[in-house]
């Protein structure tokens, strides 16, 4: 049974839903920073595609190694002290990147170890955010809470790389890390200011039973509810075109295509918080009245096809800087109808003692995939030019979203 609170219509349905969203605004914020900055300063401190893989191949890969772990502990714990860990740790850990850069200590292989650990911590913190919101607010209001905690990482997105965009050339890209430290702590205060009491028990004597109780959500997803198999499965493929040219791909294309710069990395990729605040707004009024499963798949199919375009800049006389934030723009729109559809569609049909399991696969298929990804993009990178690759992973993506749409049990999941 989840927390009684008022039935309203206001957009912060309780306090503990605003600390969330402040504290998830500010540190989103400094994330965003920080996964723009590592990747510029990788590709200054080597100009190497496969070298700047293997940093994003850092950020990503503990999602793959330890997401599903961490899906048990947040069944298990309490969701607001994992939360607080992975905040307090990544504080420290990327107050080390300046540090050592101060003292000539910043070698590529030091970035990415401490990218690697920072990224460890922070697989604690997504699916039990995503499994802590239940608790927190009637199950008819999931979905537009739901959707003002994804826009707290759009805004993010926006004013994040925008600032940074206009920061970078006063305070230079490695100074920015400090930044995102501070970050970190507004968003542990925040957290630390929730209160609730835990709705579902959690189970006793777990001490030597991970492995058990993964197996439990594994067969949960597998045998007990397909749909959730067949969901993941479409997602981790999606992911697995999408993420690495996104990540890698785009850094690339403006270094080597058309000479940009840091500055212009970070305005280009700030047009995705843009986009995808606008897109938001749709999701809040209108998702619900549709099949989540096939809205879903809908914006993986978008998600795709307005990658393709990418292949021309550069191509048709138009100004590719210009031209490339259109074309982010146009494809971030379809983003929150991914993220938000997917997260109410486990909120509805998933146990709440098993849902930070889920998430965690979840997470796993996006974040885990990306690392396997964006090692390829760089690798390939080498040989094929990165409009190509936009060109070959849009026509991929987009194939994997029409697959998961002629699946009726997705297509009418809800």
């Amino acid at each position: 049974m989840t927390q009684s609170v008022p039935d309203t219509d206001r957009l912060f349905i309780n306090r503990n839903i605003s600390f969330l969203w402040v504290g998830q605004l500010v540190s989103q914020a400094g994330d965003s920073i920080t996964n723009m900055a590592v990747i510029w300063l990788m590709l200054d401190l080597t100009g190497s595609p496969s070298l700047t893989g293997l940093v994003a191949f850092a950020a990503t890969v503990p999602a793959l190694l330890f997401g599903l772990f961490a899906g048990v502990l947040a069944d298990y714990y309490r969701r607001r002290t994992l939360m607080l860990i992975s905040d307090l740790a990544r504080l420290f850990l990327i107050l080390l990147i300046p540090i050592c850069y101060s003292f000539d200590l910043l070698t590529p292989m030091t970035l990415a170890l401490i990218v690697f650990i920072a990224a460890s911590f922070g697989t604690l913190f997504n699916p039990s955010r995503d499994a802590i919101i239940p608790e927190l607010v009637k199950q008819a209001q999931l979905l537009k809470v739901n959707a003002l905690i994804q826009s707290t990482g759009y805004m993010a997105y926006f004013v994040g790389l925008f600032g940074a965009g206009m920061l970078l050339n006063a305070l230079g890209i490695i100074n920015l890390f400090y930044l995102d430290a501070v970050t970190f702590l507004v968003s542990f205060v925040m957290i630390y200011l929730i209160s609730y009491q835990r709705s579902t028990p959690r189970a006793v004597n777990f001490e030597s039973r991970h492995l058990t109780e993964l197996k439990k959500g594994l067969k949960y997803v597998t045998v007990t509810d397909r749909r959730l198999f067949w969901i993941i499965l479409v997602t981790a493929l999606n992911n697995l075109f999408i993420m690495g040219p996104a990540v890698v791909g785009t850094p690339l294309l403006i270094k080597e295509v058309w000479n940009g710069s840091g500055q212009d990395f970070a305005f280009i990729e700030s047009s995705y918080g843009v986009g995808m605040l606008l897109a938001i707004f749709i999701v809040y009024r209108f998702a619900g009245r549709f099949k989540k499963g096939t809205w879903l798949m809908l914006g993986m199919i978008y998600d795709g096809i307005t990658f393709i375009p990418l292949f021309w800049v550069g191509k048709l006389g138009f100004d590719p800087f210009w031209m490339t934030i259109g074309i982010i723009f146009i494809h971030s729109l379809g983003i929150p109808f991914i993220q938000v559809t997917r997260t109410t569609l486990i909120h509805s049909i998933v146990p709440g003692e098993m849902q930070g399991r889920v998430f965690s696969m979840v997470n796993l298929a996006v974040i885990g995939v990306m690392s396997l990804s964006v090692a390829l993009t760089g690798i390939l990178a080498e040989w094929i030019s990165p409009r190509t690759i936009f060109l070959a992973i849009g026509i991929g993506a987009t194939l994997s979203g029409i697959l998961g749409l002629s699946m009726r049990s997705i297509r009418t999941a809800d």
